[in-house]
């Protein structure tokens, strides 16, 4: 009797067994959504891999339909930023210099992702319970056509700018050079999506190229001699000018030989003596002079005290006026931006 009852506890356990296993199985691929089982479909999970012809990428919303076309088009840039990443890795391999900078390869992800993929289509879609599941597809050759046609623009655009440098000075080129630096990294951001979305699209001549227009502004500062002119015969303000400047690759001096550019200091100061302090208040004038056209003119006021003497106080304000050209930014006060 009792081995009777042992061979029916035994039976028992089996039974309970089988049915959590045939229960845990039943489960895979129903989810529970709003409450209810959904079984998502097989062609969902298991999606096809992008091809020379097609990317895919595939949405679930509980909202709507045109919510997951939204989602599978997320899908979709999301597997084009894999191939950028892929592209960029075997290109950085092959080369000397990691010419990709931080910029971008930031402009390349908001590249991706602000991709209008307007030749999307559904390949399938289904609505079980409250969700919806849908597969889009963009044909390669399509995509690859309309955003070519968008590089070439901008590339067209940076080719004209760059061309007309020899109308101006040095000065201005490296203002130009600087004002589209941008424009070139998204253009150069431009060309690796171009190459992820079809690798037959030669990206390396476009990229050595627009480096060549970066590298022009340390070029076009190397050769850039400034001359440096002051009204003042205590130097303090032209000599934090004159470290400024060079600190940031310009070559400037007091005598500068046949200069290319031509800046004029000129200082008006009021002395004046408060509660024991000597106080200096500094108007300087910066005049940028290039090819005898004046580039920029700006006026910075300044002030400095000292409890010993007027020159310490001038002193001084010398350095709240490299303070605030640090503040506006060199290229504000040469430029005049």
């Amino acid at each position: 009797m009792k081995r009777l009852v042992l061979e029916f506890l035994n039976f028992k356990n089996i039974i309970s067994n089988t049915l959590v296993l045939i229960v845990c199985t039943g489960c895979v691929n129903t989810p529970v959504l709003n409450n209810k089982t959904t079984t998502i479909p097989s062609w969902y999970l298991n999606t096809p891999v992008n091809n020379t012809l097609f990317i895919y990428g595939e949405g679930e919303s509980q909202r709507s339909l045109e919510d997951a076309k939204n989602n599978a088009l997320n899908s979709m840039a999301s597997k084009l930023v894999v191939n950028v990443k892929s592209s960029i890795s075997s290109t950085t391999e092959t080369s000397s210099q990691n010419r990709y900078s931080k910029n971008i390869k930031r402009d390349i992800r908001v590249n991706v992702n602000n991709i209008k993929f307007t030749n999307a289509s559904i390949e399938k879609s289904d609505k079980i319970a409250n969700s919806f599941f849908v597969l889009m597809k963009v044909n390669r050759k399509e995509l690859f056509t309309n955003k070519k046609k968008e590089f070439d623009i901008v590339d067209l655009r940076l080719h004209k700018k760059y061309n007309s440098l020899q109308n101006f000075s040095k000065l201005e080129q490296i203002h130009i050079l600087q004002d589209i630096v941008p424009s070139i990294q998204k253009a150069q951001a431009q060309a690796v999506v171009l190459n992820a979305i079809n690798n037959q699209f030669d990206q390396a001549p476009y990229m050595e190229k627009y480096d060549s227009y970066i590298d022009k502004i340390s070029e076009l500062k190397d050769s850039t001699t400034i001359l440096i002119k002051t009204n003042s015969k205590k130097k303090y303000f032209a000599d934090s000018l004159i470290d400024t400047l060079n600190q940031n690759n310009y070559k400037a001096s007091y005598s500068a030989n046949n200069s290319d550019v031509v800046i004029s200091l000129n200082n008006k100061v009021k002395y004046s003596i408060a509660r024991g302090w000597n106080i200096a208040k500094v108007t300087t004038t910066i005049s940028v002079i290039a090819n005898k056209k004046i580039i920029s003119n700006q006026i910075i006021k300044s002030i400095g005290r000292s409890s010993t003497s007027k020159e310490s106080a001038l002193e001084n304000a010398s350095e709240s006026f490299l303070s605030d050209i640090e503040k506006k930014t060199l290229d504000a006060v040469i430029f005049n931006k």
